[in-house]
């Protein structure tokens, strides 16, 4: 996707998303970057195929460790079906007396 619509310059690259997964995967780490990762850093423009050798090295083993999971969680949070009806239910405002 990066390579086909040359979206280069809007995506932090690998490095960055590496530092990102570090913190994302730490389990003392409480802060969400989930929403700045979808919107503003381009982690979709990866498609994970190890082919965009213009942004990542095509030797590189962080794909598997570290993008994918952090597209994952991007991924559960904004287009999963079920995670929206769960968090549709989750907000639904509770009525007087219940």
């Amino acid at each position: 996707m990066l390579r086909d619509h040359r979206k280069h310059d809007e995506f932090i690259g690998p490095r960055f998303l590496i530092y990102v997964a570090a913190l994302e995967m730490h389990p003392l780490d409480t802060e969400n970057r989930i929403p700045e990762l979808k919107e503003a850093h381009g982690v979709g423009y990866c498609n994970i195929t190890k082919c965009c050798t213009n942004v990542c090295p095509e030797s590189i083993t962080i794909t598997d460790n570290a993008i994918i999971p952090l597209k994952e969680r991007v991924v559960d949070q904004y287009f999963d079906p079920i995670t929206k009806l769960l968090r549709k239910f989750r907000s639904t405002p509770k009525r007087n007396g219940e």
